[in-house]
């Protein structure tokens, strides 16, 4: 019995004692209570008054008054290699996601077999003594050929071409003008024979040019040149375009290359009797005036009366070859063109007025006179006394009834 109470109480004392080193390793004053690894994941220990407990706290929004906010497990960098930490929600621990060839909490062991074909992209493991290897298909590289390789990098496509990445390749998309698998060779855009009519092809970048001959045109030389367009025939000229050259269909009466030679009608004298030639265009007249003849070619002998060569109405009449005058009183000559003149031998006395009554410059305008001259009464001449005179004339013939019809008249003057 007393050694069950001796027993007894030893295990109180060292429960007592257990508690009390406890308390004293983790929140002692001075320094002794909060000791520095007693939180753990970054955790703040805080000292307080009112009692010697530790609290921690590993969430941000935990208002414990013990210990500051909690922080990422992550930052501390606990994954090794190139594995990657991923933080666990709602507790102080991490996650670390391996590479290919690695396992462990913090993937620090490599994995030594490969069972488990860690190897990307088509990637074939080979066992090793040391560490598995991958043997990486074409286009992809690293230990566990997890890198694409960039075809593009060396820079294959020339003369501005596009580089696109592929798969174990690339391709090159060319500029227009070149060709090939680096568009290093240039396209002879002369090869399929564009230019027709034997025209000259120029090879150029992406594009050519056509060299014409002299009577071609357009972008192939495919068009013959129109001759007519300048319109070089003259006077009403038809041009007919043929290649290479034209030809002018002239209209009549012009000749020559271009039809400005006018043609002279005149040339072969068609006019006859001296009749005068006048050219046209492809057509001549005749003038017959004064020829004596009449007709398109003056081959008509003309009556020579038509032509009314008698002068002061006098009456023409035509003979075999020649023609009479028929003169009115107080005119003579061959065609009766000369006047008679009456007053030429002064017939009136006392400085009287000598009037002609064949002549129209003076009768007509003497007052007293008829005012219309007629052919019929034109024979003769009139006195026109002084003032205070009358009488006859140089003769002293007296011609009564005469007198007497100009008295009933009204004139004064004398008749003969």
């Amino acid at each position: 019995m007393a050694l069950k109470k001796i027993n007894y109480l030893l295990v109180i004392h060292l429960s007592c004692s257990l508690l009390i080193y406890i308390k004293n390793s983790f929140c002692n004053k001075n320094d002794t209570r909060c000791l520095s690894n007693s939180c753990q994941n970054n955790s703040t220990c805080k000292e307080f008054s009112k009692d010697d407990d530790c609290h921690c706290s590993d969430i941000a929004n935990n208002l414990d008054k013990d210990c500051d906010n909690g922080k990422n497990p992550c930052v501390s960098n606990p994954c090794q290699g190139s594995a990657t930490c991923v933080n666990t929600p709602g507790e102080r621990s991490f996650l670390c996601k391996c590479p290919p060839g690695y396992s462990g909490t913090t993937c620090e062991t490599a994995v030594s077999s490969c069972a488990m074909n860690f190897c990307q992209h088509g990637g074939v493991c080979h066992q090793n003594p040391v560490h598995p290897m991958c043997i990486c298909p074409a286009g992809y590289a690293g230990r566990f050929c997890e890198l694409d390789q960039d075809e593009c990098a060396s820079s294959p496509c020339h003369n501005g071409a596009m580089c696109q990445d592929g798969v174990d390749g690339y391709s090159c998309f060319c500029v227009p003008g070149y060709q090939g698998r680096h568009c290093d060779l240039e396209v002879d855009e002369c090869v399929s024979g564009p230019c027709k009519n034997e025209a000259t092809c120029l090879n150029e970048i992406g594009r050519y040019t056509c060299i014409c001959p002299r009577d071609y045109s357009g972008v192939n030389c495919e068009l013959e040149v129109d001759e007519c367009w300048s319109q070089p025939c003259l006077h009403g000229a038809t041009c007919q375009d043929s290649l290479g050259a034209y030809f002018c269909d002239c209209a009549p009466g012009f000749l020559g290359d271009h039809c400005e030679l006018d043609i002279d009608e005149c040339a072969s004298q068609p006019c006859l009797h001296g009749g005068l030639c006048v050219d046209g265009g492809n057509r001549y007249s005749c003038n017959c005036t004064g020829s004596g003849f009449t007709g398109t070619h003056c081959e008509t002998s003309m009556p020579l009366c038509w032509s009314k060569p008698c002068h002061n109405n006098a009456t023409c009449e035509d003979s075999i070859d020649n023609y009479t005058c028929n003169c009115w009183p107080g005119y003579t000559g061959a065609q009766c063109e000369t006047d008679i003149n009456e007053c030429s031998s002064n017939p009136c006395w006392s400085d009287g007025e000598c009037v002609e009554l064949s002549s129209e410059k003076h009768y007509g305008h003497v007052a007293g006179l008829p005012s219309s001259f007629s052919y019929h009464e034109a024979s003769g001449y009139v006195c026109i006394c002084q003032h205070g005179f009358t009488g006859e004339a140089r003769e002293t013939r007296h011609d009564l009834a005469f007198w007497h019809f100009m008295a009933d008249h009204g004139f004064n003057q004398m008749v003969f």
